[in-house]
């Protein structure tokens, strides 16, 4: 997701205080709006301004049948690639020697205004094929993400009623609803969690894992579960953020939300917001070829971390050697540039040598 703010229509105040309420009765479910930083407030109250305007403008759209066609699903295979056109996707994948349904499937869905073989998302993509022990795909819905943010926004639950439909398709064939894992980076975490909303519609039990890379903020940040992707779309909803108050949502979704470098909204060795936003799937990326080079401390706050107050020895894996069974708020620092991880020692504050120039103080004047 390539932005470095989204521009909302001034029309849009007209409607701050109609999606107040919604907004406030969803804060509960999280935190009350009195424990939000001012900073948090006024980035949940603009982002249901979004979800408000979204909502009116585009309540009444069709269901862009012309667009949903031009989504794609790229196959890796070693060293194949196919591409598929999303209405021939599913006879195209279940021709002999093709999908394998005896394999775990990672399905990567790329961000707003970007594609399928844009770095970030390839590498990510690469990474798993590397192993050659999963079926590889890519979401491109680039065409449905490319021509404003709002109905971008829109358009994610569209993207993902198409591609719950085919991975209902796939159980059908003989696959294994607990082996699909869909990984998506800011506006694809909410088209994750909008197919794993519709399978269980459709299929009436749950995909089995969704990662969540620092899921888009704007239009989502506090809005109600159902329209943003939650714990309750997969067995296991884990979450990294690491630009939140920006790009990326400012509230825990998941199972396990982790805190790289206390979410953000700053990541080391980056200025432009979009480097802190992609961070979240490049240190996924890099956890996939180095598993547990990322370790997390459970903890209240990235206050608490820095004050060596977190949770005794409750550690768990950030990334591709994630439990499932992680539940909880996890943080952890990294390097500035790749690679990023630290191992334990980036679930521990940093010593005393590392931070003695933030405690020396000039005198007075």
């Amino acid at each position: 997701m390539y932005y470095n703010s989204v521009a909302v229509p001034l029309i849009v105040v007209a409607y701050l205080v109609a999606s107040s309420l919604a907004m406030t009765a969803a804060m509960k479910t999280r935190r009350t709006e009195s424990d939000l930083t001012f900073a948090e407030s006024v980035y949940a109250r603009l982002s249901g301004a979004c979800r408000a305007y979204m909502d009116l403008k585009y309540k009444a759209m069709n269901g862009q049948s012309d667009l949903i066609k031009t989504i794609k699903i790229i196959q890796l295979d070693e060293n194949i690639m196919r591409s598929f056109p999303i209405n021939e996707a599913f006879v195209s994948l279940t021709k002999p020697e093709i999908f394998d349904i005896t394999k775990q499937t990672k399905v990567v869905i790329h961000g707003y205004k970007d594609n399928s073989q844009s770095a970030v998302p390839l590498q990510l993509a690469r990474a798993y094929n590397d192993k050659k022990m999963f079926n590889v795909f890519l979401v491109d819905a680039e065409e449905m993400n490319k021509e404003g943010y709002i109905l971008s926004a829109h358009n994610a639950r569209l993207i993902g009623k198409r591609l719950a439909n085919l991975l209902a398709n796939l159980e059908n064939f003989g696959a294994n609803a607990e082996d699909f894992h869909l990984l998506g980076i800011s506006l694809g975490a909410h088209i994750a969690g909008w197919t794993g909303k519709y399978f269980k519609q459709y299929k009436n039990h749950s995909l089995g894992r969704i990662t969540g890379l620092d899921p888009a903020g704007p239009c989502f940040s506090y809005t109600y579960s159902s329209q943003r992707l939650d714990k309750t779309d997969a067995a296991y909803v884990d979450v990294i953020h690491s630009n939140r108050l920006v790009q990326g949502v400012i509230e825990p979704l998941g199972h396990a939300d982790f805190y790289i470098n206390g979410g953000g909204p700053n990541q080391p060795g980056c200025i432009m917001p979009s480097c802190s936003h992609l961070r979240a799937a490049q240190v996924y990326t890099e956890s996939i070829r180095t598993p547990k080079s990322f370790m997390a401390i459970r903890c209240q706050s990235w206050k608490h971390f820095e004050t060596n107050s977190c949770e005794k020895d409750k550690y768990a894996v950030l990334g591709y050697g994630s439990s499932t069974a992680t539940r909880g708020l996890y943080y952890l620092r990294t390097t500035a540039n790749s690679p990023f991880g630290l191992g334990l020692e980036g679930a521990k504050v940093k010593s005393v040598k590392d931070t003695w120039l933030k405690m020396i103080t000039l005198p007075e004047l």
